[in-house]
C-alpha cells in the first residue's frame, strides 16, 4: 500500500511539473510571438525611406495588419468586404477608390488593371495609389482597379475571369503589373501559409516539443530548388506561360492587353540602402537570375519591363516586399501612361 502512494505521489508530482513546464513553455511561445509581432512593426517603422512622415506610416502599417481574410477557390486569401482605416474593400476583395468626377461620361474607354499589392497601394491612401495617379493622367479612361493583395498571375486570371463572368465587362484595355511576383511565389510556395500553420501548431503540441523544434529551426538551413539552374528555367518558363494566357484571354475578351513587369527591390540598381540590412543576398541572387532569364526571352510588344524605372538613386520602396512609396507610384503611372498614349496616338495615326 505504501509503494502505491509514494508511486501514486511520485506520478503526480511529475504530472505537475510537466505541466507547469507545458504552462511556462506556452506563456514564453506567446510573449515571443507579441514581441515578434512589435518587432514587425519596428522593422517596418525603422526602415522607411529617408524623409519619410514616421507618423503616417505607423498609422497606415496598423492599418495593414487590421485586413481579415477569406480563402477563395484558385485565388487563396481574398479580404473580406469592409472598412479598415484607409482601406475600404468591396464584396469582391478589391480595394475601393475614389471615381474621379472630371471623367467625361460620354466619350470614355474602358480599363482594367490587374496585379498584387504594388497595384493594389499596399500600405499607401487610396489617393496615393498606382491607379489614381494613373486616372489623372489618363482621362479618357474609366479604371477598374481589380489587383488584390499577394496575388501572382494565376490569381490575376482567375479574377479576371471570374469578374468577367459575374459582371459581364468587357474592356478596352486591360493591364496587367505583375510578374516578378509569379516567380517569387513559385520559389517560396506556401511559405506563408506553412509559417502560419507553424505557429498554430506550437499550440497544438506540448510546450517541450514546440520549443525543441524552434531550437532546430534555429541551426536547420534549407537550401532553395530555386538555387539550382534547372529550376530557375522552369520558374522562368512558368511565368512566360502565364503571361501568354492572360494575353490570349484578352484576345477572347476582344481587349488590348498589355503586362508591365514592375520594379523590385532585387532590380539591379534601384536605391535599397534603407532596406540593405533586411534583404537576403542568397534570395536577391536567385530572383535575379530568374529575372535575367525570363527578360531576355521577351519578343511581345505587349509585355513592358519597367524594373529600371526607380533607377534615378531615389528610394521608392517603403519595405522588402518591394511596396511602392506614394512617389513611386506616381513615377511607375507616368511610365505606364506614357506607353498608353504612344500606342493610342500611333493608333490614330493609324487610322
Amino acid at each position: 500500500m505504501k509503494k502505491i502512494k509514494y508511486t501514486f505521489a511520485i506520478v503526480t508530482l511529475f504530472s505537475c511539473m510537466v505541466l507547469l513546464f507545458d504552462g511556462f513553455g506556452d506563456f514564453a511561445l506567446y510573449a515571443r510571438h507579441k514581441i515578434a509581432q512589435f518587432n514587425k512593426d519596428s522593422i517596418f517603422l525603422d526602415h522607411l525611406p529617408d524623409n519619410t512622415d514616421r507618423a503616417i506610416y505607423e498609422r497606415n502599417f496598423s492599418d495593414s495588419q487590421k485586413l481579415t481574410f477569406y480563402n477563395a477557390p484558385f485565388l487563396d486569401r481574398i479580404i473580406e468586404p469592409g472598412e479598415y482605416g484607409i482601406y475600404k474593400i468591396d464584396d469582391y476583395g478589391h480595394r475601393v477608390f475614389p471615381a474621379d468626377t472630371s471623367i467625361s461620361q460620354v466619350q470614355q474607354k474602358t480599363m482594367l488593371l490587374l496585379g498584387s499589392s504594388q497595384s493594389f497601394g499596399y500600405h499607401i491612401e487610396a489617393k496615393d495609389a498606382l491607379s489614381t495617379q494613373m486616372q489623372g493622367l489618363l482621362p479618357d479612361y474609366k479604371i477598374d482597379n481589380y489587383s488584390m493583395l499577394g496575388i501572382n498571375l494565376d490569381g490575376n486570371f482567375v479574377d479576371w475571369y471570374r469578374m468577367s463572368a459575374i459582371e459581364k465587362k468587357r474592356y478596352d484595355l486591360v493591364v496587367i503589373v505583375n510578374g516578378f511576383f509569379s516567380h517569387y511565389v513559385e520559389c517560396t510556395k506556401n511559405v506563408s501559409h506553412s509559417q502560419i500553420e507553424a505557429v498554430i501548431e506550437k499550440y497544438r503540441l506540448p510546450a517541450l516539443v514546440s520549443i525543441v523544434r524552434s531550437l532546430k529551426d534555429k541551426v536547420t538551413t534549407i537550401n532553395s530548388l530555386c538555387e539550382q539552374p534547372e529550376y530557375q528555367n522552369i520558374a522562368a518558363r512558368r511565368v512566360d506561360d502565364r503571361w501568354d494566357q492572360l494575353l490570349e484571354f484578352g484576345k477572347e475578351q476582344g481587349s488590348k492587353t498589355l503586362i508591365f513587369i514592375p520594379p523590385s527591390v532585387w532590380s539591379e540598381n534601384a536605391n535599397v540602402e534603407n532596406l540593405q540590412p533586411h534583404l537576403n543576398e542568397k534570395h536577391r541572387a536567385i530572383y535575379s537570375a530568374i529575372n535575367n532569364r525570363i527578360y531576355s526571352q521577351i519578343d511581345n510588344s505587349a509585355i513592358i519591363n519597367l524594373t529600371h524605372a526607380f533607377d534615378d538613386g531615389r528610394q521608392y520602396f517603403l519595405d522588402g516586399g518591394s511596396h511602392f512609396t506614394p512617389e513611386g507610384s506616381a513615377l511607375f503611372a507616368r511610365e505606364v501612361a506614357k506607353h498608353i498614349q504612344d500606342l493610342d496616338n500611333k493608333a490614330v495615326e493609324g487610322n
